[in-house]
């Protein structure tokens, strides 16, 4: 054989490998994520949206229509998620394990967007103006469910639009809980408290991690008011049962096993679509925020040109190997990493604790090669062209277990802290230890949902008390609230993850109102 033959035999096998080794590679991934499909159906796990659905909610027992009304009714401050209102700010933290009562402060003051303060008279104005949306709303305790009926085959662009107004209503409904409280009408405040909790039941099932995460946040503004309430000097034994009924309606960790499921099958389809059709993988991709602007590519810089050119026929490339190759890859590792989630979901509620499940998850999870670290998620969805389009949201499913476990955790605490102010207003001090409850005012010692002890309480001899969980840390520091050593940030927050441990905050003195007053945050 002559030295051109051999180049050309040569040369023939190369491209013929370089032809069919991708082919074989194709298959080899199809043929797994298929066979991986196929043994979780055999177990009997749901991945058909079909499976997963919510019940539907019979038109009588469903609060939809007068929480609509309600939207119409209450006046907008300017600001979706209210961070930058002038309005008295409830369980404000000004020290590790130490809260301003804000309604017992003489005027309105704060510092999220710079110093200002404001006036009682404002904000009973205020309050005033928004009477006819939260009076209406308070009719939503009437109704077990408060159904929006999403379109879930219309993820992930099914439209939420009820979601921010939902935590407006809470905003509004906790404006006038302050008012009340400063006007001592610890009843109102009750009412308007156990109101915001109805919203937080009505959402239950309603199964998108998004929708979970507004139950978590309107939740916490029911817990910053139910603070606020138990350093009133007039509420009563009735109206602390009343909301402690209300808090103990409350449930999270089902929720949120239901939400995931539901995503989980969302995904799937969105899979198969984008995976059929060009036009489906563009339309998704732009949901995503994966599709840059289209635009004319003469900009008379023959630099910008060839930039934009080659991006595009780089995406180009990606967006075909996606759907020919990668895509199988990035199912696999999604649906991988969803079973891992979802098996740990289910030994969290069956044991109504989250560690070591949880720790053991996000092991799992860091095997597989999915992080936790959402810059990390950001980075990899952007740099790696696609290449892991779903199972890098993987994450957002392990953090939404996170929330989660500090949601219960607040629901836990503020059950137990409501019987201990019971306890207190009939026998002038608080209890020696959380068995003494049991079973008048608690119908057993709740759990810590972190490691399944008992919460951590002790009755200190200035006649406070320290109630806490030992945190997303898992270990028991004593009723530390400050931050870890490793800690990102030093916010507060009593829920801070980096805090070591959730310790709930006790009020501040007026000495101590005052330095913070002096020396602000920066």
């Amino acid at each position: 054989m002559n030295r051109r033959r051999k180049i050309l035999v040569v040369t023939g096998i190369v491209l013929s490998a370089a032809v069919l080794l991708p082919v074989i590679h194709h298959y080899q991934l199809r043929a797994a994520t298929e066979a991986y499909l196929a043994e979780l159906k055999a177990k009997g796990e749901p991945t058909e949206l079909s499976q997963v659905l919510p019940p539907t909610v019979p038109q009588e027992a469903n609060g939809k229509e007068v929480v609509r009304a309600a939207f119409a009714l209450l006046v907008s401050d300017g600001d979706d998620y209210g961070y930058f209102t002038n309005l008295p700010p409830a369980m404000h933290m000004i020290a590790p394990g130490r809260a301003m009562v804000g309604w017992a402060q003489p005027d309105v003051r704060g510092f999220y967007t710079g110093y200002y303060t404001n006036n009682w008279e404002n904000v009973k104005a205020a309050a005033e103006t928004n009477r006819p949306g939260t009076e209406l709303l308070k009719q939503a305790m009437d109704y077990p469910t408060i159904d929006f009926q999403p379109d879930y085959g219309g993820w992930p662009a099914m439209p939420l639009e009820h979601l921010t107004p939902l935590r407006h209503c809470a905003r509004k409904l906790s404006l006038a809980t302050m008012c009340n409280l400063h006007e001592g009408d610890a009843a109102s405040a009750t009412t308007n408290l156990c109101a915001i909790l109805a919203l937080v039941r009505g959402i239950h099932d309603e199964r998108t991690i998004l929708s979970q995460h507004t139950r978590k946040s309107v939740a916490s503004t029911a817990t910053a008011g139910t603070w606020e309430l138990l350093q009133s000097t007039n509420v009563t034994d009735a109206e602390l049962a009343l909301l402690q009924r209300s808090w103990e309606r409350i449930e999270f960790i089902k929720a949120a096993a239901n939400s995931f499921l539901v995503e989980r099958a969302c995904m799937e389809s969105t899979i198969r679509k984008m995976r059929a059709s060009g036009a489906d993988f563009d339309r998704f991709a732009g949901i995503f925020g994966l599709v840059g602007r289209s635009g004319s590519s003469a900009s008379g810089n023959w630099l910008e040109d060839f930039k934009h050119v080659w991006g595009g026929t780089k995406l180009a490339g990606a967006k075909f190997m996606w759907r020919t190759s990668w895509s199988y890859s990035d199912e696999l590792q999604a649906l991988q990493g969803d079973q891992i989630i979802w098996e740990s979901m289910r030994i969290i509620e069956t044991n109504k604790y989250f560690n070591p499940a949880y720790t053991n998850m996000l092991n799992q999870l860091q095997i597989l090669g999915i992080t936790n670290d959402p810059n990390a998620w950001f980075l990899k969805r952007y740099n790696r062209y696609f290449r892991q389009f779903f199972s890098e949201d993987v994450v957002i499913s392990s953090r939404a277990i996170e929330w989660t476990m500090a949601a219960e955790a607040s629901r836990r605490i503020v059950i137990t802290a409501i019987a201990l102010k019971r306890y207190q207003l009939r026998h002038g001090n608080y209890p020696a230890d959380l068995n003494t409850l049991v079973p008048e005012y608690l119908p057993t010692v709740p759990h810590d949902p972190v490691d399944g002890q008992p919460l951590h309480y002790r009755r200190n001899t200035d006649g406070t008390f320290t109630l806490y969980s030992v945190g997303r840390n898992g270990i028991d520091d004593g009723g530390d609230p400050l931050p870890g050593k490793a800690a990102k940030t030093s916010f507060f927050n009593w829920l801070n993850p980096d805090a070591l441990d959730w310790v709930w905050p006790q009020p501040a003195t007026p000495e101590e109102v005052q330095f913070y007053y002096e020396h602000p945050p920066k």
